[in-house]
């Protein structure tokens, strides 16, 4: 592996490139469960870091890291030109959005993030982060699950107050939605998809009892996060991911264990007023209800223009442009509800095809490397299968900050030296990070 990808010692970088790198992937990381802005920032910063990095040639990459790099920016591209396709072949009569526009950033993500830890990762620096942050989001969604939030927010975070005062409870015993610190119910629950691939990598992986309980108590939390926030794709996909963590990482009396809280878990819902109205209402939804509505608007845009779409960010009025026809609404016309009808619908089947290109070029790379042995790799691989499962009812890059959780555990999975999480090699890993002399690798 080492023979393939540049590691910290072997890039030619002062220690201050690799401070710079690690104050962002650790911004990022805080990111993952404190706000969408805080996103946005580190990760037009490991953007810049990284188009810097490789325009210099300070980067070696792997050939299969590389191609998934090279899909990302030609993906990337396309979106950012696709409206002006769009308006000369009639498909659209306005450039989009301009907070939407900007979402094609998002799609060179993972490849950044895949592109600066190549100089070195924090591990563990980064996996208390991310299990502290959690651990406090799922605390603050047990509160904003039993208490009406009432707590005047600043304005500039932009945060929307109304979604935590939803109740699916009754009146007699309301059961609020619960956002987290992103106060948007579903913003917080697919964001633990994002994350519990890692916690369950270290829980089926660590070599440490005090880490794997640590990392088990992260699970708990974030399946707990998203009970309470009756998200129930969200649940679902966390059911299955931790299923398949468990069939791929655990055996004997403890796969057996796991599988009994995943069914004890199964049991509480079923129990749940709440949920088990929610969960009547979830087969409507797709058969005949909302979701199918907005999937049908989709497919009237794929067949009306299949080869280049209406634009990268112009389903909306695309899909208004219809309403006298389909009567579709508003709220339901942001996208079709469906990864890849919106970008087929958005950007053609050239977009879609690059899509596809590249999430089976990072899948590929995953799976290699789990093969290998890797920690991250892991759990960017759990991520992938539960960002898939959700994509078939959600259009998650929708939202930035969901889209670009994913992207940051995608990009350290295709870094190397997660194995340095195990006992004295994750020491030794430290002191290579902070300059101290160590064995040469």
């Amino acid at each position: 592996m080492s023979a393939l990808m540049g590691t910290a010692s072997e890039l030619p970088l002062d220690l201050r490139w690799r401070r710079a790198i690690n104050a962002v992937l650790v911004l990022w990381t805080v990111g993952l469960v404190l706000a969408e802005v805080v996103l946005q920032v580190a990760t037009g910063a490991a953007v810049l870091l990284a188009a810097i990095l490789l325009v210099r040639g300070r980067l070696r990459l792997a050939p299969d890291v590389r191609a998934y790099v090279g899909a990302s920016g030609v993906l990337c591209l396309w979106q950012a030109a696709s409206p002006a396709v769009a308006l000369l072949t009639g498909a659209a009569v306005s450039w989009p959005r301009g907070a939407r526009y900007g979402q094609v950033l998002d799609s060179v993500a993972g490849a950044a993030a895949a592109c600066i830890g190549a100089v070195g990762v924090p591990w563990l620096l980064l996996a208390g982060v991310l299990a502290g942050g959690w651990l406090l989001a799922a605390l603050l969604g047990v509160f904003q699950n039993r208490v009406r939030w009432s707590v005047e927010l600043p304005s500039f975070l932009k945060l929307n107050l109304g979604r935590l005062h939803e109740n699916f409870g009754t009146e007699e015993s309301p059961r609020y939605a619960a956002g987290g610190f992103f106060s948007h119910r579903l913003r917080f629950a697919h964001g633990a998809i994002a994350a519990l691939g890692p916690a369950l990598s270290v829980l089926g992986s660590a070599d440490q009892a005090r880490r794997r309980i640590l990392a088990g108590a992260v699970v708990m939390g974030m399946l707990i996060s998203i009970y309470n926030a009756f998200a129930r794709a969200a649940l679902g996909a966390a059911l299955l991911v931790s299923v398949v963590a468990l069939l791929l990482l655990v055996q004997g009396s403890a796969r057996k264990m796991g599988l009994a809280l995943l069914f004890a878990l199964v049991a509480v819902v079923s129990m749940s007023p709440a949920w088990r109205t929610r969960m009547e209402k979830a087969l409507g939804n797709i058969y005949g209800g909302e979701r199918e509505h907005a999937m049908a608007v989709g497919w009237s845009l794929v067949r009306e223009y299949p080869l280049t779409g209406v634009g990268f960010g112009n389903h909306k009025p695309a899909a208004l442009a219809t309403q006298d026809e389909t009567g579709i609404t508003d709220l339901l016309a942001t996208d079709s509800h469906n990864l890849w009808l919106t970008v087929w619908a958005e950007t053609g089947l050239v977009g879609l095809l690059l899509m596809l290109a590249m999430h089976g070029l990072l899948g590929r790379a995953l799976i290699r490397r789990y093969r290998q042995g890797s920690i991250a790799a892991t759990g960017a691989l759990l991520s992938w299968v539960g960002f898939h499962i959700l994509a078939l009812v959600h259009y998650l890059p929708f939202h930035s900050s969901v889209y670009l959780s994913f992207s940051l555990i995608w990009g350290l999975g295709l870094c190397e030296g997660s194995e340095r999480l195990r006992g004295r090699e994750a020491r030794q890993g430290h002191l290579e990070m902070e300059g101290a002399p160590g064995p040469t690798p």
